[in-house]
Parts: structure tokens; sequence; C-alpha cells
């Protein structure tokens, strides 16, 4: 849960409390809309945070959904 909290304060600019508060519901009810931007910027933040998972050996998944 931390890398996930790291993660979204990282490439999402989120607070601290704010990153928590996300991951514990990504963690209760398996996932959670993370931001709203336009398609490129989200393909863009959905490649960081994938490439920033693999390198630490974490299995996180990231999916772009239209709104």
């Amino acid at each position: 849960m931390e890398f996930v909290v790291e993660s979204l304060k990282a490439i999402f600019n989120y607070s601290e409390d704010r990153a928590k508060d996300l991951c514990i519901k990504i963690h209760e009810e398996g996932s959670a809309v993370v931001a709203v931007f336009p398609y490129e910027i989200a393909e863009q933040k959905g490649v960081e945070a994938t490439l920033l998972a693999r390198k630490h050996g974490f299995p996180l998944q990231v999916k772009l959904e239209p709104t």
C-alpha cells in the first residue's frame, strides 16, 4: 500500500492524506477512479504508473476508461 500512496503522490500530485484515502478505497473495492484527464495525458500517466510499478516489482494495473 505504501507504494501505491507514493505513486499517487508522485504521478498524480495527491496530498499524503488524499493518497492514503484513495489507496484504502482501491484496497477495499478493488479499483477506483484516480483522475480524469484528456486521453493523451491519461495515457501518459498510466504508462508512468505502470513503468514505476514494474520497476519496483509490483503488478499494478492501470485501466483507461472513457467518461
